[in-house]
């Protein structure tokens, strides 16, 4: 994989990454739209696009300056392949060599704290469509709403904008952001301790947190449980009726330090229909 930059266009090349599946379909980004052959998102204030090319992507509308942001952003920098072929488990190496264009996001922290409040008891369709109009009614030219905004915004409008019961969680949350929750510096901290903090926020569960730390702050031993990977690690990896945290705790055992990602495409192969959530045995 390399990487060129031309005007505001920047090219990567030489690397398998599937769009429709990362940001559309993957359930870990709820922001990106598609369209005609392009996907788009606002970053920083800037709506960027991005086109696929025999060789690799393009991101278009971007800077120069902003390479980094985005080699990090889509995880450029991690070897897949190695992962796959590391990974001791069978299904779990077949599971990724199936899916070979999902990668796990590096996204910015408060907007994935949102989406997963948001995500409780809901679809990816429906998450997106609760993202959207928050950014729509929240946000300024496409933006994702600040804790500021949110706070602004008040309870009866994201209950009207469809949030429901998760409205006062998004409120208290922000407010606890404002009051000086210390959501960024979350990514230095070990796994254990990063957690432990995010339950302390309103509408964060074991599993939110998880997503939260997998897909924004690189904590990629966390493996977050919903009922298609506990059905598929009770009848492929643990048959005992373990609880939800024995199974992350053995997902650690299992996969090792990148638990997170081998998790993703457990999951997708699952939702998939791509191998069986019922053993051989």
């Amino acid at each position: 994989m390399y990487i060129s930059h031309s005007g505001y266009t920047m090219h990567i090349h030489d690397t398998h990454f599937d769009p429709q599946l990362t940001l559309i379909d993957s359930a870990q980004v709820f922001q990106w739209n598609y369209a005609d052959g392009t996907f788009s998102a606002c970053f920083n204030g800037r709506h960027v696009q991005l086109t696929m090319e025999k060789d690799g992507f393009l991101l278009h509308n971007v800077d120069k300056s902003e390479i980094s942001f985005w080699r990090n952003y889509f995880d450029l920098d991690t070897d897949y392949e190695a992962i796959a072929s590391a990974c001791i488990e069978p299904l779990a190496r077949h599971a990724m060599q199936l899916l070979p264009g999902l990668r796990v996001l590096n996204q910015p922290p408060w907007e994935t704290t949102v989406s997963f409040i948001l995500s409780a008891n809901n679809n990816v369709s429906r998450i997106r469509q609760l993202v959207g109009r928050m950014i729509d009614i929240c946000g300024v030219d496409g933006r994702f709403p600040s804790p500021e905004e949110i706070v602004a915004a008040g309870e009866d409008a994201l209950r009207a904008m469809g949030c429901g019961y998760r409205a006062p969680y998004l409120i208290r949350t922000s407010q606890m952001i404002l009051d000086g929750f210390p959501l960024e510096r979350l990514r230095e901290m070990p796994y254990d301790e990063a957690h432990a903090y995010l339950l302390t926020l309103h509408g964060v569960g074991d599993k939110v947190a998880d997503c939260i730390q997998l897909f924004s702050m690189g904590h990629r031993e966390a493996f977050p449980v919903d009922v298609w990977v506990e059905r598929l690690m009770r009848n492929w990896f643990i048959p005992e009726a373990y609880s939800k945290k024995e199974i992350r705790d053995s997902a650690s055992r299992l996969f090792g330090k990148n638990a997170g990602i081998i998790q993703q495409s457990l999951f997708h192969c699952a939702r998939l229909g791509l191998i069986p959530l019922e053993d051989h045995q």
